[in-house]
């Protein structure tokens, strides 16, 4: 009786480690999205400062909407004579969207914030843009 107790705790332990294996394999890095959309958004930056619209366009979603594409995107943040940076930098991911809020400035007081809107289409694309 003792032996066949035994054996049934050994199949309930195996049990169990399968269980937290599966749990473990399905458990998405939590930080893994916000990291995509850092190296996303640095070279969105690098592209808008650099003024290169081919890669640029790779971050857009296609069929880009009509006036919101890279040419109007790279018009509005390069609008000064300063190099573009997003400045206090703030995400939101929810799933397959995400929005990336952030200021031109590096002036904490300043409550002037633009929106990137991104999907995960293949990697970050913006969808839309708010730029103030």
């Amino acid at each position: 009786m003792l032996t066949k107790i035994w054996q049934l705790k050994g199949v309930f332990v195996l049990l169990g480690l399968f269980v937290a294996f599966a749990a473990c394999v399905k458990e998405k890095d939590p930080n893994l999205d916000r990291n995509q959309i850092r190296d996303a958004l640095g070279a969105i930056t690098t592209a808008i400062n650099s003024g290169d619209l081919g890669t640029l366009n790779k971050y857009f979603v296609q069929p880009t909407p009509e006036g919101a594409g890279p040419n109007r995107l790279i018009s509005l943040l390069t609008a000064s004579d300063s190099t573009f940076a997003m400045h206090n930098r703030k995400f939101s991911i929810d799933g397959e969207s995400a929005t990336v809020s952030f200021t031109p400035t590096a002036d904490p007081a300043d409550s002037n914030f633009s929106y990137l809107y991104l999907v995960n289409d293949g990697g970050w694309k913006i969808k839309r843009f708010e730029i103030k």
